[in-house]
């Protein structure tokens, strides 16, 4: 057998394991990036197909595992820019977390916006069914200084005075929602500032 043999098998044994890792995506999408990745490898090593040679370039594409998650990643991001839908943003920013440091900044920071929003659009929710037991407290010394601020749910604290009233609806509503769509178009935003597609031409 001779060494061009050895190196083609070796290429489509990587491809093939490729492929597999694929095996998520559409056909059709799994078929491109494959033939993608075939040419890349045959520009890279020109006409020798050697194994020296054939061995550099697939150590520098990475193992099929880490390109597949790459291309894994891409296509979630690509998805959830076009469904708008929080939850496919976040599965899709904690897939780019497992990638890289900025993906883990931008995926905590995303974490925290959406539940700051949602506690807020929910506090306002609880405000309008339970009025009298929802609500920012502060509870007051003998002489008049604070002795503590919370929030409460269901029971109105015995001498605590409420401090937002009926505006904490609107407060809610509005800042719960701002943040969530905030949120969400810092991801959108993020995604194009920072991913960096596959690209090998």
């Amino acid at each position: 057998m001779t060494t061009a043999t050895i190196s083609q098998k070796t290429i489509d044994a990587y491809l093939a394991a490729l492929r597999k890792q694929l095996r998520d995506l559409l056909d059709e999408d799994v078929k491109d990036i494959v033939e993608e990745i075939r040419a890349h490898i045959l520009d890279k090593i020109s006409d020798q197909l050697t194994d020296d040679s054939v061995a550099a370039t697939l150590a520098a594409l990475g193992t099929p595992e880490e390109l597949a998650a790459r291309y894994r990643t891409e296509e979630l991001l690509k998805r959830a820019q076009a469904s708008r839908s929080p939850a496919s943003m976040l599965r899709s920013l904690f897939r780019w977390a497992t990638l890289t440091l900025v993906g883990v900044v931008v995926f905590v920071v995303s974490v925290v916006g959406y539940c700051l929003g949602g506690f807020l659009v929910i506090l306002a929710a609880l405000k309008a069914i339970w009025p009298s037991g929802t609500g920012l407290w502060q509870d007051s010394q003998p002489d008049g200084t604070m002795k503590s601020l919370g929030l409460g749910f269901g029971n109105q604290p015995g001498q605590g005075h409420e401090l937002l009233g009926w505006w904490l609806l609107p407060i809610g509503f509005l800042l719960g929602a701002g943040l969530l769509v905030l949120t969400f178009r810092f991801g959108i935003w993020s995604i194009r500032k920072f991913w960096r597609p596959l690209a090998w031409r």
